[in-house]
């Protein structure tokens, strides 16, 4: 078994965190209203693939 190595785990939280802080967010040019209707979206095809899981 490997023993955690803190320093090495902290370099790759600190990289990932660099690569993230890069992107550029979904909604960063969408109107309040454009946003919304995305979110609904989403909410309406994930509640379709559970209720679908579950039948």
């Amino acid at each position: 078994m490997v023993k955690p190595n803190p320093k090495k785990a902290k370099k790759h939280l600190d990289k990932l965190c660099e690569l993230l802080s890069k992107r550029k967010h979904p909604y960063a040019n969408m109107t309040e209203e454009d946003v919304i209707k995305d979110l609904r979206k989403i909410r309406e095809e994930v509640w379709e693939k559970k209720l679908a899981a579950r039948s």
